[in-house]
């Protein structure tokens, strides 16, 4: 259990800069009431979105936008590495350097999206549009609103001048969705070194939601595409089970379809 109890650090760079849910915006309004912080996430986003980084186009030019929004925010170049197999399929990783007190922290998040036509679409997928209280755009969910939530969080660390006891580490990382290039698999085989860490968190295992500005539920995820056995055992005090549950129940005939 201690891998998983979040520390300070952790949280920090966890908070939710803009909606975690990601499609729900603010309002016309209510954007002009943005904080700095709020803002610059916000810019984030939309620079991510209007990116087009499906399979074909690969996540390069959006590694490198993410990297040029961080050596601005004062990240030395000796932290920030774009490294891939091929230069169109290029991750980004960057550290942010703590006391060392204890090992480092390393978030994942992919920078790819599924293919989006745009006759498939009511408007062009690759456009960051704000309407009726939601972001539309190839992305907001899947998981572009965590990349700029990632990003935007350590520009901040940054300008606080935060100090944690270890490093955190953030990758974003190409074909997670499709394709051969997979980064975190290529990056645990090529370059371990940049993401060795002591517990990694990947924001795209779940997530959480607000209802009216209000946090609702956090769901967490522990396994995708692999294959998984459950074994449960529920203890009651037990009903027949043609007792009846609800009011209303009848049973209906039975009947034998011919084979």
């Amino acid at each position: 259990m201690r891998k998983v109890i979040l520390s300070i650090e952790c949280l920090l760079i966890m908070a939710i800069t803009i909606p975690a849910g990601g499609v729900f915006a603010q309002t016309s309004e209510g954007s002009q009431a943005l904080t700095p912080h709020q803002k610059l996430a916000r810019d984030i986003f939309q620079e991510l979105i209007e990116i087009n980084t499906t399979l074909n186009a690969g996540s390069t030019k959006a590694a490198e936008a993410m990297a040029a929004r961080l050596r601005t925010a004062g990240f030395p170049e000796s932290d920030i590495y774009l490294v891939g197999p091929q230069p169109q399929h290029m991750n980004l990783v960057v550290r942010y350097r703590g006391t060392g007190a204890r090992r480092p922290i390393l978030f994942i998040c992919h920078l790819d999206v599924v293919e989006a036509l745009r006759q498939d679409w009511s408007f062009d997928p690759f456009t960051f549009l704000e309407r009726d209280g939601y972001f539309y755009g190839r992305g907001t969910t899947d998981i572009k609103n965590e990349d700029a939530d990632l990003v935007a969080t350590l520009i901040r660390l940054k300008q606080e001048r935060f100090t944690p006891d270890r490093d955190i580490i953030v990758a974003l990382t190409e074909d997670e969705e499709n394709g051969d290039a997979n980064g975190v698999q290529w990056l645990i085989k090529e370059r371990r070194d940049l993401i060795d860490a002591e517990f990694c968190i990947n924001p795209d295992g779940g997530g959480g939601e607000l209802k009216n500005g209000r946090r609702t539920v956090m769901e967490v995820q522990t396994s995708e595409k692999v294959y998984s056995d459950y074994r449960l055992e529920v203890k009651n005090k037990g009903r027949p089970s043609t007792r009846p549950l609800l009011r209303g129940w009848r049973t209906l005939p039975h009947t034998t379809t011919p084979s």
